[in-house]
């Protein structure tokens, strides 16, 4: 009964983390798929800015005046991105032409003129923080919450603005839709759409195949070792009943009968372990963003898969533990050594490094598809090899330390090892397995952080607060087109002028400056990588000088060609301060004429002052080119998506070295029951618990060193393949985290294993031996 207990408890355990496993995964596509509504009408607008889609494909967006007459209702919609405090709210400004216009999911209705739906966590900030900070910028008030199925993570922050269709119709990036675009972000590879949040389907679908299996192995190497838990013990079992009279069939009827309950109790325990579970495990984020409960689903298949596939593996890992006992009562009794396993065993290791090294050599598929059928299988192969190769690893370590030792615990761990080397790589196999894991996920995270983009030099720069209108330098005059309070005056003189005095108030507002656009003007030479004859943009350099993070003039000009991208993106990691830009002949009276293309505000770089500075600029040119942004937010922006990446190699990390240390309690416990008579009788004819506990740890660490080092080997070889062929970047070696992240994986393997030892003294007391 208490081995049965046991192996329920084990099998329950790991059930769990296969269901949570699946579920994560699962949830990680929902959260991903609910971001879908928010890129309805982004073709269009990207369409009209230059950016065109690979393959054209039917859009919910159209734009003005390309209405189908058949859509009689259709919703005025613009959905941009804001930002508060490096966090990005999505805003979705809209405005219903009648009582069948399509409403954003999670609403009752589109909000009507002066009335918005928050987020709950929106709601939250918009209580907590001062107007002037944040609530200033949306118009209205607000008359209701967004629920669920509209928000990607309870943590989003989301804001959908009524407005009436005459503002709309005058506001720059606005579209007409008839229905809200339902192509989530991981298909738009195959729609031909514009991703404007979420995970494209250039990632997504690849992220998911490689954690899911990075998840899914080590879990089922857990169930697999919580299934042999005292094997060797329930054969001796199984033999004296049969030396008392019992027939194979009763035998195979008990066992059969031991292993179905014990294993329906655990899938039972799983279950219920997961749906208690569940709720703090949404809590954790993934992907960077914590997960509603309700999409860490299962479907029916992977219901069916484990609640039939754990009591199946359980009966078959019985019926073959039965082996001996059917051929004879004594077979168990009368052990042999095993055969010693073969060098064929790295065949599947040396087929998995070669599937990669064929990529390397021939280039990688161009569809998702096809490097998915090319990466998954290889690293699957590689994996699978691992735990073949094992053994035959472990039997190879012991010979040679059979032949350079002479204590005899060594000797016993040893030769027990070079007989059955299966046996002592199984207890090891999930940390194996878990450092593999984690080389490949530190080396190619630490290589693809070197592609991340570098904030601008200095901590001036990151402070700058930058406001483009989204039109290019000599592309037309936006106050042409209006704004969404309907005049144009915003962009006039006088306007700009008070714009300017408002954030000169705002204290820690260090210096502003105007970016006027002169459509004749080009920069005469390269000038911070801009080909020469681009055009550019002027500023004034009283201006100038009271932003010094945006550069300086040469001596004596009164104005100088600036470049016109403040982005992160282009100045890369670059010390602006150290610039001289060129002088433009333009005179301080011409440049008051000149459109205003966008403002810099350079600020103390505290919270209040920028966000008042970005709430200032908003209202006053709400033109849909989104959130004015510092080049530090731009730079946290464009390298998210290398957060949320590094982020889901930190969970499979950990979960795979939590995985791989149950697997090692496990199967050193169950290894120590197994070997209760043999350790016994070894202390009855003199053996110190000091010499048994050296024989329990070198059995241990032999095949654990062994395989580690070719697993890390391994796994440094797979990552630099996948770097050079999916990165095209050469491998970068990884930092001291990682060499921390192994010593602790392997410190915590000595430590579960040393745990057990007072487990031995009880086990080898000399009743023990008695009562066999």
């Amino acid at each position: 009964m208490v081995r049965l207990v046991i192996l329920a408890g084990a099998l329950g355990l790991g059930v769990a983390l296969l269901l949570t496993a699946v579920s994560a995964t699962n949830a990680v596509s929902a959260q991903n798929d609910r971001y879908a509504w928010l890129d309805t009408g982004a073709k269009d607008l990207a369409h009209r800015q230059g950016i065109r889609p690979a393959r054209s494909a039917p859009d919910a967006g159209t734009s003005a005046g390309a209405i189908s007459p058949a859509s009689s209702d259709p919703l005025w919609g613009l959905i941009t991105a804001d930002e508060f405090s490096g966090q990005v709210i999505y805003r979705a400004d809209v405005a219903a032409t009648g009582a069948t216009s399509p409403v954003p999911p999670g609403l009752p209705r589109d909000p009507g003129p002066g009335q918005y739906y928050a987020s709950p966590a929106l709601a939250k900030l918009l209580r907590s923080t001062p107007a002037g900070e944040l609530a200033d910028r949306y118009p209205g008030h607000q008359v209701g919450l967004i629920g669920e199925p509209g928000l990607p993570s309870p943590n989003s922050l989301l804001i959908v603005i009524g407005h009436s269709a005459a503002q709309m119709s005058h506001l720059p990036g606005a579209a007409i839709v008839t229905s809200l675009n339902a192509t989530a972000p991981s298909g738009c590879g195959a729609g031909g759409c514009v991703v404007r949040a979420g995970i494209g389907s250039s990632f997504i679908d690849l992220i998911l195949s490689v954690v899911a299996l990075s998840l899914l192995l080590p879990v089922l190497i857990f169930i697999a070792t919580a299934t042999r838990l005292s094997a060797a013990r329930r054969e001796q079992r199984f033999a004296a009943m049969r030396l008392v009279g019992a027939t194979r069939r009763q035998i195979s009827v008990i066992a059969a009968m031991e292993s179905t309950l014990a294993a329906l109790a655990g899938v039972a325990a799983g279950f219920g372990l997961f749906f208690v579970l569940r709720v703090p495990l949404a809590a954790i984020p993934f992907t960077g963003e914590p997960f509603f409960p309700g999409e860490l689903s299962l479907s029916l298949p992977d219901i069916a898969a484990v609640a039939v596939g754990v009591p199946a593996a359980a009966g078959v890992v019985a019926r073959l533990a039965l082996r001996r006992v059917n051929i004879s009562p004594l077979g168990v009794a009368r052990r042999v050594t095993p055969k010693p396993p073969r060098a064929r065993r790295v065949i599947l290791l040396l087929a998995g490094l070669a599937d990669l090294g064929f990529f390397v050599v021939h280039g990688r598929p161009a569809s998702i598809p096809g490097q998915i059928l090319a990466f998954v299988p290889g690293f699957a192969l590689i994996m699978i090899g691992l735990m073949s190769a094992g053994p035959w690893l472990t039997m190879a370590g012991a010979r040679v330390m059979v032949r350079r030792v002479s204590r005899p615990g060594a000797l016993i761990a040893a030769r027990r090892l070079a007989d059955d080397p299966q046996a002592g790589f199984r207890a090891v196999s999930g940390l194996v397995l878990a450092l593999f894991i984690t080389t490949v996920a530190v080396a190619v995270i630490t290589t693809q952080n070197t592609k991340r983009l570098a904030p601008v030099g200095g901590a001036a720069a990151s402070n700058v607060l930058a406001e483009q209108f989204g039109f290019g330098p000599g592309q037309g005059n936006p106050a042409a087109a209006g704004t969404a309070h309907g005049t144009a005056s915003g962009f006039s003189p006088a306007a700009a002028e008070a714009v300017v005095g408002r954030l000169r108030r705002i204290r820690g507002v260090q210096g502003v400056v105007e970016l006027r656009d002169d459509p004749g003007l080009t920069m005469a030479s390269r000038q911070l990588g801009i080909p020469a004859g681009f055009p550019a943009v002027v500023v004034s350099c009283p201006q100038i000088a009271t932003a010094p993070a945006l550069g300086r003039c040469p001596v004596g000009a009164a104005a100088v060609k600036l470049s016109p991208f403040l982005t992160s993106g282009h100045f890369g990691g670059r010390n602006l301060t150290r610039i001289t830009w060129p002088a433009a002949d333009v005179t301080a009276r011409q440049l008051g004429r000149l459109r205003l293309y966008g403002i810099a505000v350079a600020t103390n770089g505290s919270q209040s002052t920028v966000e008042q500075a970005r709430t200032v600029l908003e209202r006053a040119y709400p033109t849909g080119s989104g959130s004015p942004t510092t080049f530090g937010e731009d730079t946290a922006t464009q390298n998210a998506a290398d957060n949320a990446y590094q982020q889901l190699a930190d969970v499979v990390i950990l979960t795979s070295l939590a995985i791989a240390g149950c697997t090692l309690a496990a199967s050193v416990a169950a290894g120590l029951a197994d070997r209760k008579r043999p350790f016994s009788l070894l202390r009855l004819t003199g053996a110190r618990l000091g010499m048994l506990r050296r024989v329990i740890a070198l059995e241990s660490g032999i095949p654990l060193l062994a395989a580690a080092t070719v697993a890390i080997g391994t796994g440094f070889a797979a990552s630099a393949m996948f770097a050079d062929v999916q990165l095209a970047h050469p491998l970068v070696a990884p930092d001291a985290a990682y060499y921390v992240i192994t010593a602790g994986g392997i410190a915590l393997a000595l430590g579960i294993i040393a745990a057990t030892f007072p487990l031995l003294r009880r086990l080898t007391r000399p009743e023990a031996v008695r009562n066999e």
